[in-house]
């Protein structure tokens, strides 16, 4: 399986990227975010051969889409006002997308996942996100 981490370098993602590599068996994991420095600097830090990055702008959804495609899952780490931008890149890629903050307008997004059979959970970050999916 293949991870593209959006907003890698942002506190939340690196974590939860820090989780993937400590307890996951990924392929491959990508930090993507706008900062080339952090997210390389993240990389560094994870010291993982599995781990690369790349620089993605969310607002330029054309280049985003492109370094997501062929990825399973997207881990969305980006701001609570990109999420509508970064779940519509998502769902463009045809992958599977985890929101790691608040919700935002990604529920926009909610049909083009169910005709893609593809799954996106909004606002996993806090809850009710993470109590939604532990109760399910």
């Amino acid at each position: 399986m293949q991870v593209f981490c959006l907003g890698g370098a942002g506190r939340i993602t690196r974590e939860s990227t820090l989780d993937l590599v400590q307890f996951g068996d990924f392929e491959r994991i990508t930090i993507g975010d706008y900062d080339p420095e952090a997210a390389r600097a993240v990389a560094d830090w994870l010291d993982d051969p599995r781990v690369d990055w790349i620089r993605v702008d969310v607002t330029d959804a054309k280049e985003t889409v492109a370094a997501m495609r062929g990825y399973d899952l997207v881990l969305d780490g980006t701001t609570i006002s990109l999420n509508g931008a970064s779940s519509a890149c998502i769902a463009r890629a045809d992958c599977h997308g985890l929101n790691l903050n608040g919700f935002g307008d990604e529920y926009r997004q909610d049909r083009a996942f169910r005709n893609m059979d593809r799954v996106f959970v909004p606002g996993f970050g806090m809850t009710p996100g993470i109590t939604n999916m532990m109760a399910k």
